[in-house]
């Protein structure tokens, strides 16, 4: 049976308490500070700059 057909007779889920959102935001926070100071890496980089030249053409053909 698939979900797909039935996605307004779902039971509701449960929702989180203030501790456990609490808990998620603490280790979140642990984790970005390791990556926080680390470089970018050049991989990435190209990809936001090939991003930046597609969105510049975009600009100019419109």
């Amino acid at each position: 049976m698939s979900i797909e057909g039935n996605l307004d007779q779902q039971e509701p889920r449960p929702r989180l308490g203030s501790d456990a959102w609490e808990q998620i935001g603490a280790h979140l926070q642990a984790v970005f500070a390791e990556i926080e100071g680390q470089p970018i890496p050049d991989e990435q980089i190209d990809l936001l700059l090939a991003l930046r030249r597609v969105e510049r053409e975009r600009r100019r053909e419109a």
